[in-house]
């Protein structure tokens, strides 16, 4: 049976367009935290990693929802959710709502995207569902990328309330694409209420901590590259690098489709993060247009090929059965690389200077290399199941 039927073609897009309507909010939100509640930057990078904090509140209920509820339902209301929270970003007096906001549509969030894999499971054949996986993983990191593109451009030209009413609209066509899909019928199971089940997938402990690493790159380059870029007189540049990046991340699908066709996962990581590595090397010795976008083709093009087979060794880890918590569990460990990123830059830039982020991304791509050399490919290797 064909993977890509209308019902699995809607949710892609809706996860897609989730992710895009977040991600929007990123690059954009700790320069008008700072403007607007006159705080530092550091704190303003504190409050945006709470989103990420958060999505482990509700995780020990996912089994629990998704058993007992009808999924299409859950998903729909969290999706409605953590879209009208949007709003509130405008509408709120003190740092402390900000931070509240950032909590509940955290939790909330973490919630959606459960669902959504879940959904995107359900609908799938049995013999495509790993192939479902990573292309439904795909929607997830191009929405990241677009998503940041949109949100600085118009944040440049419109100021934040035109990028919140962006993030509300691309939500809403998201969810109504969620509203379109037949998803069958499940008979409950009887789950209990609180478990690790489509939350926490213990024996993918080892490659979440490596991946951490490598989003924490990611986390970093969202919201310091726009200040990077206007602090060297290049502000311009700010959206041609996202733009790259997209094409990096485009060029990672082709090449796994074509240049790695044959070759074994490690091959592919141990690539991405060569590539990731020079890519801040790149930023960080020479200080020029050609550069930067060089840097964001190999930056988008190391994290596609790195992130996409950190998501098929939590998969090939799991239990049939457990194909969700193998989702869940990389999309909290991605998350939380980011939130914690997103954290550290902004206090680096507040403390030191935009060339200290970078160092720092280097420092984290060579433990992360190091880290899967030594520890998660020879786990991955023992305790694969398929």
């Amino acid at each position: 049976m064909k993977l890509w039927t209308h019902d699995f073609i809607r949710i892609y897009l809706s996860n897609l367009l989730l992710f895009a309507s977040l991600y929007m909010l990123l690059p954009v939100l700790p320069m008008y935290l700072v403007e607007r509640f006159d705080t530092s930057l550091s704190i303003a990078g504190g409050i945006l990693a709470l989103f990420a904090l958060s999505q482990f509140l509700l995780g020990p209920f996912y089994s629990y929802f998704i058993d007992t509820f009808r999924r299409k339902n859950v998903c729909m209301l969290s999706f409605l959710a953590v879209i009208a929270i949007v709003g509130g970003y405008s509408m709120v007096g003190t740092l402390l709502w900000v931070a509240v906001l950032r909590i509940i549509q955290g939790a909330l969030f973490g919630v959606a995207t459960t669902m959504g894999s879940t959904l995107a499971i359900d609908i799938t054949n049995t013999s495509r569902r790993s192939e479902a996986n990573t292309c439904f993983g795909w929607a997830a990191r191009l929405g990241m990328v677009f998503g940041a593109m949109i949100g600085l451009l118009l944040y440049k030209y419109e100021g934040l309330q035109q990028v919140l009413y962006a993030s509300i609209i691309l939500g809403g066509i998201g969810l109504i694409f969620v509203s379109l899909i037949h998803v069958p019928f499940r008979a409950p199971i009887g789950a209990p209420v609180c478990s690790l089940d489509r939350f926490l997938l213990l024996r993918g402990w080892l490659p979440a901590i490596n991946l951490i690493l490598v989003s924490f790159v990611f986390g970093m380059l969202l919201t310091t590259i726009n200040m990077y870029t206007e602090s060297v007189q290049m502000q311009e540049m700010t959206l041609h690098f996202f733009i790259l990046l997209a094409g990096g991340f485009v060029l990672a699908m082709i090449a796994n489709k074509h240049v790695f066709e044959n070759a074994d996962i490690r091959a592919r990581v141990v690539s991405g993060l060569l590539l990731m590595g020079a890519s801040l090397l790149l930023i960080i010795t020479h200080v020029d247009s050609l550069a930067l976008m060089t840097a964001a083709v190999m930056m988008g093009l190391g994290l596609g090929l790195v992130s996409s087979d950190f998501l098929l060794i939590l998969v090939k880890l799991s239990e049939h059965c457990q194909r969700g918590t193998a989702n869940t569990t990389y999309l909290l460990a991605w998350e939380l690389g980011v939130a914690l990123g997103v954290a550290v830059g902004c206090y680096l830039i507040d403390i030191s200077s935009y060339i200290s982020v970078f160092q720092v991304g280097i420092v984290a791509v060579i433990l992360a290399l190091g880290f899967y050399l030594g520890l998660t490919n020879p786990y991955f290797k023992k305790h694969k199941l398929r």
